[in-house]
């Protein structure tokens, strides 16, 4: 069982760690997303499975020069973005580098960086993420379990980044291939 406390429509109100939300995107995917940490009077969530569609850190093979110049950042804030319900975007803050959507880092997910490039100990890891349960993700709410993308460049590979596999253990994969995408937002209550 997944660690979730209860399930709300996107309403006005505070949300609380461990809260979830469900709404349907443009194309009538449906998504489920779990609060994982309070930045101030903001909420951050991840979606607790990855969108039905998989995508790629870069679209050719070659160099992974980092989340931050990857065409799937590109996607989460063009065309996956423009699938996001008008009412959940109104109320999107973003992230430190302007996006309002991201994919998580490796130190999120599992609190330390085996595969992917070191992050500051300041990056804690989601209290949800200690299960592995929660780790895991299907492809899209009702698919098979999914591999997904984590933002950091592998130290074992400059082709490859870090993910997460079926598991919910690290791992890391070509950052050319397809795999799976599992959004993180951030909401202001007001």
């Amino acid at each position: 069982m997944k660690h979730m406390r209860t399930t709300k429509v996107l309403e006005p109100g505070a949300f609380k760690i461990d809260d979830t939300i469900a709404f349907t995107l443009t194309d009538g995917e449906t998504v489920e997303a779990l609060a994982v940490r309070q930045e101030g009077n903001d909420t951050v969530f991840i979606t607790v499975d990855c969108l039905r569609k998989e995508y790629p850190l870069i679209d050719s093979y070659g160099k992974y020069t980092g989340y931050e110049n990857s065409s799937l950042r590109t996607k989460l804030n063009g065309e996956i973005l423009d699938r996001f319900p008008e009412e959940l975007k109104e109320r999107m803050v973003p992230f430190e580098n302007g996006d309002l959507l991201r994919i998580p880092t490796e130190r999120e997910i599992f609190g330390e960086n085996p595969w992917g490039e070191k992050e500051p100990e300041s990056v804690e890891q989601f209290e949800a993420m200690k299960l592995r349960r929660n780790r895991i993700a299907f492809q899209g709410h009702n698919g098979p379990i999914e591999w997904y993308w984590l933002q950091n460049r592998s130290v074992n590979s400059a082709t490859s980044a870090a993910t997460v596999n079926l598991t919910g253990r690290a791992y890391h994969d070509s950052a050319s291939h397809s795999s799976g995408v599992r959004p993180l937002f951030k909401i202001h209550n007001p």
